[in-house]
């Protein structure tokens, strides 16, 4: 991360409304305290852009008034668009795998002890959001 860098405030912002809601007093300290105290944003630079976001609904004040991430926010910053986007391609190399094994069965033999980790895996991912975790 480049501290102070023209452009890097509004990612590490969003970044950090991702770990807990958070007023702008909070992330002035939390972005000092990332940097070792090299860097702490102004009011001046923290406040505007904490509008900025609320104006394009990308974050709101909680009953705190802390404000977090809406759920426009995946819209917007196209989290659901990169999460479709590895979806298909997970698909599509399903579809590939699934082909080879209706052509060359043995192929797909040699790679067995991975196809079952990646299973558990999708297994484990598919838990998770059944159960709501997401985690």
């Amino acid at each position: 991360m480049q501290f102070g860098q023209r452009g890097f405030l509004r990612p590490q912002v969003l970044e950090l409304f991702e770990e807990q809601p958070m007023n702008g007093v909070d992330i002035m300290n939390k972005l000092q305290e990332m940097s070792r105290g090299w860097y702490r944003p102004s009011p001046g630079s923290i406040y505007p852009l904490l509008e900025q976001l609320e104006r394009e609904g990308m974050i709101a004040k909680n009953r705190e008034g802390k404000f977090e991430l809406t759920p426009e926010f995946a819209k917007k910053s196209g989290v659901a668009d990169d999460v479709a986007s590895a979806l298909s391609a997970l698909e599509s190399n399903a579809s590939y795998l699934e082909d080879i094994q209706r052509a060359d069965a043995a192929r797909l033999q040699k790679c067995t002890d991975r196809i079952e980790k990646l299973a558990r895996r999708f297994e484990a991912l598919n838990g998770a959001t059944q159960s709501g975790r997401g985690q």
